[in-house]
């Protein structure tokens, strides 16, 4: 998976009121990223303007892709989006460093 560019264009951005971290998600964003949970949350949520790309990968769906900063690094994120009827509720899927 590439990180997402914009061509020129205006990003769209993606609201994210509440973020869903599984314990199994949280130990490998930690373990093999050296990321971790509260400072996803703390990037992410209700956090105006954050510019994504949507990806629709075959084997995992629709999915977000965030482009943060985290201690100096750019950090992907992979959200999917929850059925919530307010459509702001994620799961967070992966988080990584990315070397851009």
């Amino acid at each position: 998976m590439g990180v997402p560019s914009y061509s020129g264009r205006l990003p769209q951005t993606i609201w994210v009121a509440r973020l869903q971290i599984s314990c199994r998600t949280a130990d490998k964003i930690s373990n093999r990223h050296g990321l971790q949970d509260d400072e996803i949350r703390d990037a992410v949520v209700c956090v105006e303007g954050l510019p994504f790309a949507w990806d629709d990968d075959p084997d995992r769906g629709l999915r977000a892709l965030v482009r943060i900063k985290i201690q100096g690094s750019v950090v992907l994120v992979v959200l999917y989006p929850v059925d919530d009827p307010t459509g702001d509720v994620w799961n967070l899927g992966s988080a990584y460093r990315v070397n851009r």
